[in-house]
């Protein structure tokens, strides 16, 4: 293939990927929220445009072959570097300074031209200027923190490697025998493609975890549903089967709901689950993990956590309860109390069904105590039971 076909079907190829990436950019704006894409389409539409007029050195200017079209292609570069930026979440990139770099090869591209021409010098100084830009953005890969994109960000440093080496190998052979031509180019044919592919499949990476976090989350509260409760606590107990470690739960809800819901209105019984789920995610350990099953029940495991333990997290709980103050559209002012049942199991005897059960067992029973004093005016809010399973249930 000479070099003039290649440089055609390589600018084709970008032109096109780039063009797909742009569409696609355009059709899910709405679910994106990095221009990391539009860095990426502008890369290879600019490499694309450059190589297409590279392609066409003799039968154009050398002002456009050469200068306009190296000067294009070499912003691919700088425009992939900051795409890997923005797509990764990173704030600092090497835009500015690649850009400068494009400059001065350019001005080295315009001696070797018309004041000293040398083809050869001009092509290993295109390929140094090249693996400088592959180095940043290797440099920025490696600073990804989004594990979700992992596997896609190793597949583009793969490739940014793969073109790197063929291309040192060209220059070396170039250098030996004198002839600057493009073997090995046929190579990046590959590279673009697979570039392209790597960072589409960021999107469709970052779609599927999306995805799966909306079917493990309650849309009202942000929380854990049943089914991401089935996922990750049961990660969690295989790991604690291994420690040895206990692990509790605590089953609770909200007093009344229904007299709220029909009294206030359904937007007040609303306010009443996020304010719940709030309080729990701002006063539980790092390591538990709250879960709303559905209505005003919530579920809470909690991992590492002996009996003593999840008696003080009770406590806690309680306290910031009693502090929660609700107000109505319609400027109503209103409190809520929970009932809370806990549990403690070795780790040997913890699973997610028997946790389940004892602490929505406890649960009942400290509803029936609260039914039972209340009837009888007595202040329950300080209840604490325990059974023989070491269970225990509290009211706030």
């Amino acid at each position: 293939m000479d070099r003039r076909t290649l440089f055609t079907v390589q600018a084709g190829l970008l032109i096109f990927l780039g063009s797909v990436i742009l569409a696609s950019r355009w059709f899910q704006s709405r679910n994106r929220t990095d221009k990391g894409a539009d860095w990426f389409s502008a890369a290879y539409l600019c490499a694309g445009i450059g190589l297409g007029l590279q392609a066409q050195r003799g039968m154009i200017s050398n002002v456009f072959s050469i200068m306009l079209g190296n000067g294009l292609f070499m912003l691919y570069g700088p425009f992939i570097n900051r795409a890997i930026a923005r797509t990764t979440g990173q704030t600092r990139d090497y835009l500015s300074l690649l850009i400068a770099l494009d400059v001065a090869t350019l001005m080295n591209y315009a001696y070797f031209t018309w004041w000293q021409p040398n083809v050869l010098l001009r092509t290993v100084e295109a390929v140094f200027v090249m693996a400088v830009m592959y180095v940043s953005g290797l440099a920025l890969l490696l600073k990804n923190k989004d594990r979700v994109i992992q596997p896609a960000i190793y597949a583009m440093m793969a490739c940014l490697c793969a073109h790197a080496v063929p291309n040192f190998i060209r220059i070396a052979l170039a250098v030996k025998f004198q002839v600057p031509d493009a073997w090995f180019s046929w190579f990046g044919i590959v590279v673009i493609a697979g570039l392209a592919m790597s960072y589409m499949w960021i999107g469709n990476l970052r779609m599927h975890a999306e995805l799966e976090r909306s079917a493990m989350t309650d849309p009202l509260t942000g929380l854990f549903n049943r089914r991401g409760l089935d996922v990750l606590a049961n990660r969690e107990l295989e790991r604690l089967r291994r420690t040895e470690h206990p692990c509790s739960a605590l089953m609770l809800d909200v007093n009344r709901f229904k007299q709220i819901n029909d009294g206030l209105g359904h937007a007040a019984g609303d306010a009443s689950l996020c304010a719940v789920a709030q309080t729990l995610q701002a006063t539980l350990r790092v390591t538990d993990l709250p879960v709303r099953l559905g209505g005003d029940e919530f579920f809470v495991l909690l991992p590492d956590c002996s009996e003593l333990q999840v008696e003080e997290i009770v406590t806690r709980l309680r306290t910031a309860f009693s502090q929660l103050r609700l107000k109505t559209m319609a400027g109503v002012f209103f409190e809520i109390s929970v009932s809370m049942g806990a549990v403690t199991l070795p780790a040997h005897k913890a699973t997610l069904e028997e946790l389940l059960h004892d602490s929505d067992v406890m649960l009942y029973l400290e509803k029936q105590t609260l039914r039972a004093d209340t009837s009888l005016g007595m202040d329950t809010s300080t209840f604490h039971q325990s059974s023989p399973t070491q269970a225990r249930s509290f009211n706030a």
